[in-house]
């Protein structure tokens, strides 16, 4: 697809567009999850798309309105925050969240026709994807070294084009470069999602959902490495008034941060107001992104054969969402849901047999009470009523669990 050139005159759009008068950056080339998760939404059907080198690039091509929205990755489940991103958001005031996405991770090792394992001496893909798969990668293509590419579609691109023997990337990249998988399943975790983030100027599109959960974001550059915030980050979050709200910071050149903060409902609830409001006060250059909907559940890749049409997704033959009250439907998000929570539930289990691994080695106990009582206390706040025994049934199944 071919790229504006940039800096072009393109005239701004104001006002709520439709069909193929939208226009969606993401970050690319073709082949990335995040072009996936643009496909999932329908905002998307019958739009121009373009891809972005760089979420810099994809944010510019919205705030000089070549584009109207761009789709960006925020947060791994694994691999935490992403960094590329929260910077280019914090340089960018003029944009807005308007919606977001939760989309299932699943990687695959690309090749070209006829590639044995054993051949594979080089292996691309995106960072963030390397944290993911690195076990598999060191047990199975050990010799391989790895080189960083900006997404996993441009590692999958070098490698067709022979600057590398393999990629890590979706299976569904595969196709558009002439490749093939040699091995599908490769990530470490399972149930791992990735959060992303449809951005927009205030006023060019409107994403009516007034009844989903919602979600209020801010974001800031302070002053101070992520480190040197710890202590002042945590003293905050226990703050009464913020009980539920997420603070995630990232390092910004030599001596700053980004603060990127979630917080549970929209603005015009008293709750939401009152946290947004307190998180201001303390640190002057937050600025808010906007309030919008949650997404209503986490997109697998047995649900994109169903949603995503890598080929077009005009016409009538463009997937139909079966009714809000359908209780197939219903029931298809709560396995969603579920196979994310066991994905977490299993990371869990792995950091807290480690834990206890260091603790008995250094002679401790298995077991640290009042850290329990804190966690419980958690989400009892969280969760209110049933929050404790959610907590106990976690704890136990954590509870003393050292690998012989």
């Amino acid at each position: 697809m071919k790229l504006p050139i940039p800096g072009a005159e393109v005239p701004p759009v104001d006002g709520e567009l439709s069909g193929s008068d939208r226009r969606f950056a993401y970050l690319g080339p073709e082949g990335t999850f995040t072009e996936q998760a643009l496909y999932s939404i329908q905002e998307a059907r019958g739009s121009r798309l373009l891809s972005a080198a760089t979420a810099s690039e994809a944010l510019a091509y919205v705030c000089r309105g070549v584009a109207d929205a761009t789709m960006l990755p925020v947060h791994n489940t694994v691999a935490g925050m992403v960094p590329d991103t929260l910077c280019a958001l914090v340089e960018s005031p003029s944009l807005i969240v308007v919606r977001e996405v939760v989309l299932g991770v699943e990687f695959a090792l690309l090749a070209r026709p006829g590639t044995p394992l054993s051949q594979v001496r080089t292996v691309s893909g995106h960072p963030h994807a390397r944290t993911q798969v690195r076990r598999w990668l060191n047990n199975h293509v050990p010799q391989a070294r790895w080189i960083p590419a900006p997404s996993n579609a441009e590692g999958a691109r070098s490698v067709r084009d022979g600057e590398c023997d393999a990629a890590v990337a979706g299976e569904f990249a595969a196709a558009r470069y002439g490749l093939e998988p040699t091995a599908t399943g490769i990530q470490d975790a399972a149930g791992a999602a990735t959060r992303f983030l449809l951005c927009a100027r205030r006023g060019t599109l409107r994403v009516p959902d007034p009844d989903a959960a919602g979600r209020t974001s801010l974001i800031g550059r302070i002053a101070g490495r992520p480190s040197q915030l710890e202590k002042f980050l945590g003293e905050l979050k226990s703050h009464r008034f913020l009980h539920g709200v997420s603070l995630s910071v990232v390092r910004y050149g030599s001596d700053s941060s980004v603060l990127f903060v979630d917080c549970p409902g929209r603005i015009h609830q008293k709750a939401t107001a009152r946290a947004v409001g307190l998180l201001q006060l303390s640190l002057p250059g937050l600025r808010s992104m906007g309030s919008y909907a949650s997404a209503p559940s986490v997109i697998y890749p047995s649900e994109r054969s169903r949603t995503v049409h890598p080929k077009g997704i005009t016409g009538a033959d463009a997937s139909r969402e079966p009714a809000s009250g359908d209780i197939a439907q219903l029931r298809e998000q709560i396995d969603a849901l579920d196979h994310s929570l066991i994905g977490t539930l299993q990371q869990r289990l792995e950091a807290s047999r480690e834990i206890q691994r260091l603790r008995t080695g250094g002679g401790g106990s298995r077991v640290d009470s009042g850290r329990e009582h804190t966690i419980r206390g958690r989400y009892t706040e969280t969760l209110g009523k049933g929050g404790s025994e959610v907590a106990d049934a976690v704890l136990e199944m954590c509870r003393g669990r050292v690998p012989q």
